[in-house]
């Protein structure tokens, strides 16, 4: 481990307080390009709706302080690390490649086959996390626009949730394969906490795309949306513009090539964030002779 810090200590997540937990966050992510100024409520939201681990996410510890997190979530052999940071003055001392590295490890003695994670395009972090082994597989990108639309929408029916399963796994493959906070798991906790709302698009009696929505603020945020093809996803984003009377249509992380994105391309919607979705594979995987069809199947 090279650090110029050697009183660098690593400590599981849970050790600290939600509190503590969330002034060390905004410390983290004070200078970050997107605000992510949460309050001990919105961290304890997020660390629920995207099913961190606490035990198993790590702390970098100086002299006794905090300086550093990384939160992680894990379903069966895979996991995400879905926050990660080094506060400002201990920037640029090997703190942060030595956290990753620790994380990384933690988590493959938990039996993680692969990791992901995502990071802004112009963000210095992804020399680091390529350092750690972690290599780019696709980029994402995020949308807040006015409403965009062609003429000739839809109405949208409104689905009930047990039907979102069933359809998040059909439509959700290739190209639109789903991102960490976008798997069914946590969209399911999203649409049961906060009842959420889900409108579906009919064609030849079966929903050939859907949206998860949530709308506050003068904004319709799509918690999830996908689409088994072009027309599809042109029929619902079509018929959500409509739909949204004025409102701002907001929808996160979404796979470059997927349908739905090139269809709010189309429509003339830039992305608003672009990031990179990278992917790490554990030791006993990246040892494997199947490791180019593992690489695949977590792509």
């Amino acid at each position: 481990m090279s650090t110029r810090n050697p009183s660098l200590r690593f400590h599981p997540a849970d050790a600290l307080p939600l509190g503590e937990l969330t002034l060390l966050w905004r410390e983290v992510y004070a200078n970050y390009p997107v605000p992510l100024p949460f309050t001990e409520d919105e961290l304890g939201r997020f660390i629920a709706l995207s099913g961190i681990d606490l035990r198993l996410s790590q702390i970098a510890v100086v002299d006794d302080a905090p300086v550093g997190l990384s939160l992680s979530a894990r379903t069966a052999d895979a996991a995400w690390i879905g926050g990660f940071g080094v506060i400002d003055s201990h920037r640029r001392t090997g703190v942060g490649l030595a956290l990753m590295r620790h994380q990384c490890r933690e988590l493959e003695d938990a039996g993680v086959r692969a990791m992901r994670l995502e990071v802004m395009a112009a963000n210095r972090a992804r020399r680091l996390y390529a350092t750690a082994g972690f290599i780019d597989r696709r980029r994402l990108f995020s949308f807040n626009s006015p409403a965009v639309g062609r003429g000739g929408a839809d109405p949208l029916v409104v689905l009930q949730p047990d039907q979102l399963p069933a359809l998040h796994r059909r439509l959700h493959v290739g190209a639109s394969a789903a991102p960490w906070q976008r798997e069914i798991g946590g969209v399911m906790r999203a649409v049961e906490r906060d009842r959420l709302t889900i409108l579906g698009w009919s064609h030849e009696s079966r929903i050939a795309a859907y949206a998860v929505e949530l709308t506050s603020g003068g904004v319709s945020r799509l918690i999830d949306a996908a689409a088994e093809d072009d027309r599809a996803a042109e029929a619902l984003v079509a018929s959500l513009a409509t739909r949204t009377r004025g409102r701002r249509l907001s929808l996160g992380d979404e796979p470059a090539e997927s349908p739905i994105a090139q269809t709010f391309r189309r429509f003339g919607a830039a992305p608003r964030i672009q990031r990179y979705e990278m992917l790490r594979l554990g030791r006993a995987t990246a040892g494997s002779a199947r490791h180019e069809d593992v690489l695949a199947a977590y792509a």
